[in-house]
């Protein structure tokens, strides 16, 4: 049995990694998935803290590049069939983008692994108790320490990880498309990463579905 993280890269994750690090916990591997959309300073993140820990983070990537399952994925049954592109993902069940990653993840690891998840204390329970999510066994270090979200992110800060500034501006630093960002993200994203934000128009421009802020976002242009 090992014992993997799966790490995001946000605060929560990365807090909960340094923290069994100092907890002298047992750690088998480090896996980040990365779609290709978050923002540069995840990935300076990412190199400042595989050069911190001096342990290597695998980088996972999906088979195919996110433009493609947005705009030319070629749906193979249901209502859509034969349409080309998922577009935004839809929040009625599992997000493609999240399927497509937890997939790949789990072709590293086994069902007998145990995967850290970085829920923070608090955050989402309900989410938590999803193991119908995870072909591995899932724990949630964070959860058992009782760390909250400002927690984690304030001992982060304390080891020296500010992400750039990112957290100054935004709540949740994901991938910087994503369609659960709310209203002042949105903002957010149009002030302070203007390239990034016509990008964003762009593909919504593109998508077979409406992104579900398209009102919004237009009132923004």
């Amino acid at each position: 049995m090992k014992q993997i993280v799966s790490l995001s890269g946000g605060k929560d994750s990365t807090a909960m990694l340094l923290m069994m690090l100092e907890r002298g916990e047992q750690i088998d591997g480090i896996v980040f998935f990365d779609w290709g959309m978050e923002f540069p300073q995840m990935y300076e993140h990412l190199d400042k803290l595989e050069n911190y820990i001096q342990r290597p983070i695998i980088r996972l990537y999906p088979p195919h590049s996110f433009g493609y399952y947005m705009f030319e994925y070629p749906k193979q049954k249901g209502r859509t069939k034969g349409q080309r592109g998922y577009g935004w993902a839809q929040f009625r069940y599992i997000r493609w983008c999240t399927r497509i990653k937890l997939d790949v993840i789990h072709k590293l690891v086994n069902p007998e692994d145990i995967e850290c998840i970085g829920y923070a204390y608090h955050e989402r329970f309900s989410r938590a108790g999803n193991k119908h999510r995870w072909k591995s066994i899932p724990r949630y270090p964070l959860l058992e320490w009782g760390v909250v979200e400002q927690e984690a992110l304030k001992y982060c800060y304390s080891k020296g990880f500010d992400w750039g500034g990112l957290y100054k501006i935004f709540k949740r630093v994901s991938c910087w498309c994503c369609p659960l960002k709310p209203e002042r993200e949105l903002k957010a994203l149009k002030d302070n990463f203007p390239d990034l934000w016509q990008r964003l128009l762009d593909m919504d421009s593109r998508s077979p579905y409406p992104h579900p802020k398209r009102e919004i976002i237009r009132a923004m242009k």
